[in-house]
């Protein structure tokens, strides 16, 4: 059935829930498809999305549309379907992290668009869950995979090492395995990123032109993508001769509304005086709002607050939020396309494709 506290759309899940059907035998081949009103009151949607789901099933050939009939399982598998031949593993760290929705999205549209299937696998950030996932995926045949590498909180040092394992275990199956979002450092392969490197330059410049200088960085994952934001910072800072101070740069300790956050941000505006703070991601950001107000800490009047990604929420904020607007549909999408070339040219250098992010001036910035 259906989660509809999951941020992935319903249309995406009870696609998944009728292929699950099928693929266990309760819609036999031939067999018509439930009416969409029927559909619709069991998985408590509309008839939009039921059509929705549909629409994608029937361009994965999996149905049929008989009109003046109704929808049908298609007699026999889709072409391509075969030995896995048209099945590529999209592998995500944590499906409910905000850029993920976008990002699969992406992947899914173009895939369905080239005539493939994808499964989807919700690692958790689980090591021993994504070493089940990787055997499932070579155990289906897939063409290929797209990875988010999983992120590790506590285990920062070895989260390069156990990365590489998953990684490895795809390339010894002669499996072309796809990047997004941010690199194995131990491993050179294809990767789509965006450019966090000038993200994090161009906030801060914006930062510096309202005139703050004590500008705080806090982040959560020491991945590939959130040190280049640092670097992108850093680099700002000395472009515009103002000295670097490492204690404004804060990793934090947990997430959500703990003691430990409050104190953290207690720490950056009080102790180390800050005008403000720079999210490395907006769910970030939103925490930062909460405990600010937790603290009568008025944004911007007290502390401005930047953030990165410009997930949907971010403009809805109580003080909309100024933050750094990253492509992930089209991320999405390119990392797919990269996997076709990487399938088709499997001797070429690998690639490494940077897309231009934007930033996006709202509210939350107070010039000083």
């Amino acid at each position: 059935m259906i989660d509809k506290n999951s941020p992935l759309p319903l249309y995406y899940q009870i696609k998944d829930d009728i292929f699950h059907d099928i693929e266990i035998g309760k819609y036999r081949p031939g067999e018509k498809l439930p009416a969409e009103r029927i559909l619709a009151e069991k998985y408590g949607v509309t008839r939009m999305t039921i059509r929705q789901a549909i629409k994608n099933l029937v361009e994965r050939g999996i149905l049929t549309v008989r009109h003046g009939s109704g929808t049908y399982i298609s007699n026999q598998k889709p072409a391509g379907m075969e030995s896995g031949n048209k099945i590529i593993g999209v592998m995500v760290p944590d499906i409910q992290r905000g850029i993920m929705t976008d990002l699969i999205r992406g992947i899914e549209d173009e895939a369905i668009a080239g005539g493939y299937n994808t499964i989807l696998c919700n690692t958790d950030n689980i090591w021993e869950k994504a070493h089940v996932y990787v055997n499932q995926l070579l155990t289906n045949g897939v063409k290929g995979a797209i990875y988010i590498p999983i992120q590790d909180i506590e285990n920062g040092n070895k989260k390069e090492e156990k990365n590489l394992d998953i990684i490895q275990k795809f390339f010894d199956n002669n499996i072309p395995v796809m990047l997004v979002d941010h690199e194995c450092i131990k491993m050179t392969t294809d990767l789509v990123v965006s450019d966090n490197f000038g993200g994090g330059y161009e906030m801060t410049q914006y930062l510096i032109k309202m005139g703050h200088r004590r500008i705080a960085v806090i982040y959560d994952f020491e991945e590939t993508s959130i040190l280049d934001r640092i670097s992108g910072y850093k680099i700002a800072l000395r472009d515009n001769n103002i000295e670097f101070d490492p204690s404004l740069i804060q990793k934090i300790k947990e997430y959500g509304f703990t003691d430990s956050f409050s104190k953290l941000v207690q720490l950056i505006i009080h102790e180390y005086k800050a005008t403000a703070i720079f999210a490395m991601n907006d769910l970030l950001a939103a925490d930062v709002y909460y405990h600010a107000d937790r603290l009568k800490i008025n944004i911007p009047k007290d502390v401005s607050v930047a953030g990165y990604d410009d997930l949907p929420f971010s403009e809805r904020l109580k003080t909309p939020l100024t933050t750094i607007h990253q492509p992930l549909y089209q991320m999405g999408r390119e990392s797919f396309k990269l996997l076709m070339e990487r399938l088709q040219k499997p001797k070429d250098p690998f690639k490494k494709i940077i897309l231009p992010n934007q930033l996006i001036i709202r509210k939350s910035v107070k010039k000083l």
